[in-house]
């Protein structure tokens, strides 16, 4: 919310993917969702970012006056209020994925190349955040609310499967399932969320990552139900280890039933 107001008119650039996303999209799950202490924003500037018409020369204002720092120039840092706050800056590449891409107009900021996260940015879902007193005072700004928009529940499972196969980490496999899981409409509905989404993405996703993906929680005993258990009994789920893995195993059985009667 802090950067959107230093975003000022620029927040429709961009889709916010991660961070914030899984409370608002699995809001079912008996506990909360477990994040890091930083409030993770994971943007996806776009896939075709050689286009003449992108100037991204707002970003430099905005990580200034946030007095944003990195070591990398795709990942960003700083401290806001009493909000620890990291960007990261996502071009969707299917291949050369170690590298970055300038960003037309921005003096600072890169773009990384990561395969997936594209299809998030197809029909995001607008959201309003409050803005409250304590920051309208320190932004000097009247509004109340502030509009993102944020990834819909079919881009965002596409983009985090991408992301559990591509970086390995624990966090990116436990949002899969915890989403998968807990939407509203469980494992079926997040099917065919990303069913839709799909369609609606064109060449820009892949099917098949996902399906690799999800395909990794159909074991019980396998390592990606572990990680999903683990974190949710840590979380405070009062499930057991093995309840909890079960249910993820079922769910990715589910899931990969109804995606692959909606092909």
């Amino acid at each position: 919310m802090r950067f959107a107001l230093l975003a000022g008119g620029h927040t429709d650039k961009f889709v916010v993917i991660g961070g914030l996303n899984p409370e608002y999209l699995a809001t079912d799950a008996p506990v909360s969702h477990q994040g890091t202490t930083d409030v993770d924003l994971l943007f996806a500037i776009g896939w075709d970012l050689a286009g003449a018409e992108h100037d991204f020369s707002w970003l430099d204002v905005a990580l200034e006056k946030g007095d944003f720092t990195s070591e990398n120039r795709w990942r960003w840092n700083a401290t806001l209020g009493d909000a620890r706050v990291r960007l990261e800056f996502l071009a969707d590449v299917w291949d050369h994925t170690a590298d970055t891409v300038s960003l037309p107009g921005s003096r600072t900021a890169v773009a990384t190349k990561l395969a997936g996260p594209a299809a998030a940015l197809v029909d995001p879902e607008l959201r309003d955040l409050p803005v409250p007193p304590s920051v309208r005072a320190q932004f000097g700004v009247e509004t109340d609310a502030v509009t993102l928009r944020f990834a819909n529940l079919g881009g965002y499972l596409l983009a985090k499967a991408a992301a559990a196969q591509s970086r390995m980490l624990h966090k990116d496999k436990y949002d899969l399932m915890y989403v998968t899981l807990y939407n509203p409409g469980g494992a079926a509905g997040a099917a065919t969320a990303v069913a839709r989404q799909l369609g609606l993405a064109g060449d820009v996703a892949d099917p098949g990552a996902i399906r690799a993906a999800i395909a990794k929680f159909v074991e019980p005993d396998g390592a990606w139900a572990g990680v999903f258990a683990d974190t949710m009994v840590a979380t405070g789920d009062t499930a057991t280890e093995a309840q909890l893995r079960t249910d993820a195993a079922i769910g990715a059985q589910t899931f990969l039933e109804v995606l692959d009667a909606s092909a």
